[in-house]
């Protein structure tokens, strides 16, 4: 069943400083540039911070019985003023920004369609914190015609909408100090009626983005723009972001399920592993490894976590699902001796949580392969001895034991050269998932042989 599973799931879905400009009576923060994570594709940069803009045009929206994605002209400024909201604020003397997509454009991790550049690839590279996108529009609507709007599905990190001033909604949590960050989840807001006539409404979108986080260089506000329609319209793009964001994370589901039916077949065969420590230790990078993974799906898709207790459960499981899988694969190949090894393990296991709890997001990535690389070292090397010492399937066991290597330490393997994400059928893929796949059918296969040479050599299996 594990191996029909992951055979369908992994060619249909995937695993995705700033000063202000101007005074306002919200200070920006500022951010250390972050760490490249991918080479996202968009639209190129149609705008310099220091051009000159003219009086705004109106973008005229004729609906009839469709809709139509907002691409330009947009006022962009960074800083944060609230009166920015209002419909006769003076955004005359903002710079300009082309928010079309090229053709095919996509994000480069879930897939996500009319992808565009942010703002630190339009010549604000390093800022961070609040920053305005302003439109005028013109709407042409038949009488009666239900109007609505459809939000960015795809904005760092939190934002809000305004529709003539009128706050429509938006994600995250804007009443303290500091905004509280949630996903960006596709959402629509219904116009009031007068929308379908209005002369010159104003669209006016509020953006916070985070300092401190890893970056890719075209980071930044919007990266999919806003749709704006009939109802209907916008009811059915609104239905294919959702579409895309669920086939973007739907493996984050099949993968943690195959490893928790793996967890369960482990102890319940328990006495046929190698020993009853294997069979503990290897339950546990089971379960935290389908624990970290399920919850990126649950970011995504539910409005309950935010980003802080997101990154807590999704950074935490990881250092100590490693160790697990290393401790697992020593009783495994029965090589429990040299025990200031297990200290080890377990200090640099205790470090690398409480370092992870404290220190800024960079610095953590820094200081990171501190001890990931000692313990990439023992795993490779528990493997090559358990290699050497293990008679009965040795060459299956070393197969097995190096795509847990491989998808621990993926990142080693993107170094090289290996593309970190695929997009068959346009939803993104990563190189982890495709190795958590293979580890899934080679682990299952592996402990069903595992069980059949127990049960061979059971006496209750001898004939009578």
């Amino acid at each position: 069943m594990l191996i029909v599973v992951a055979g369908w799931a992994i060619p249909s879905i995937r695993a995705r400083a700033a000063n202000p400009s101007d005074a306002g009576p919200a200070a920006t923060e500022t951010a250390t540039p972050g760490v490249v994570k991918h080479d996202h594709v968009g639209a190129p940069a149609t705008s310099s911070p220091s051009e000159t803009a003219e009086p705004s045009p109106a973008m005229r929206i004729q609906i009839g019985s469709a809709s139509r994605l907002l691409t330009t002209p947009w006022r962009f400024r960074l800083g944060d003023d609230m009166r920015r909201a209002a419909p006769d604020f003076d955004d005359a003397g903002w710079e300009t920004v082309d928010l079309t997509p090229a053709p095919g454009a996509h994000d480069a991790d879930v897939g996500l369609t009319d992808y565009v550049t942010g703002w630190w690839a339009r010549g604000h590279e390093g800022r961070s914190g609040y920053a305005w996108y302003r439109m005028h529009v013109v709407v042409d609507a038949p009488a009666g015609t239900a109007i609505a709007l459809l939000a960015p599905a795809y904005v760092e990190d939190v934002y809000q909408v305004f529709w003539n001033g009128t706050l429509l909604g938006g994600t995250g949590d804007f009443s303290g100090k500091t905004p509280v960050i949630y996903s960006t989840r596709p959402q629509i807001f219904r116009l009031p009626p007068v929308a379908a006539n209005d002369h010159d409404a104003v669209i006016a979108i509020r953006v916070w983005m985070r300092p401190g986080l890893g970056r890719a260089p075209d980071s930044g506000g919007i990266h999919i723009p806003p749709t704006l329609g009939t109802a209907q319209a916008v009811e059915a793009r609104y239905q294919s972001e959702w579409l895309q964001t669920f086939n973007g994370y739907v493996l984050e589901v099949v993968e943690p399920l195959g490893f928790v039916l793996l967890a369960i077949l482990a102890w319940c065969f328990r006495t046929a592993m190698p020993s009853r420590h294997f069979a503990a230790w290897l339950c546990a990078a089971l379960l935290l490894t389908a624990a970290y993974r399920l919850n990126q799906a649950v970011y995504t898709w539910l409005p309950y976590e935010n980003l802080t207790v997101y990154l807590t459960v999704h950074r935490v499981p990881i250092p100590l699902g490693l160790a697990a899988w290393i401790m697992a694969w020593r009783h495994g190949y029965q090589i429990e001796r040299w025990r200031w090894l297990t200290h080890a393990i377990g200090i640099l296991t205790v470090l690398s949580v409480v370092l992870v709890l404290t220190l800024p997001d960079d610095t953590f990535a820094m200081l990171r392969p501190i001890w990931r690389v000692p313990l990439a070292v023992v795993l490779l090397a528990t493997a090559l001895v358990g290699w050497r010492r293990q008679s009965a399937d040795r060459l299956f066991t070393l197969i097995v034991v190096l795509l847990v290597a491989a998808s621990q330490f993926s990142g080693a393997l993107t170094a090289v050269g290996v593309p970190g994400i695929w997009f068959p059928f346009g939803v993104g893929v990563s190189l982890t998932q495709y190795l958590y796949a293979a580890l899934i059918v080679a682990l299952a296969v592996w402990l069903i042989r595992t069980v059949q040479r127990a049960l061979a050599r059971s006496p209750r299996s001898a004939p009578a």
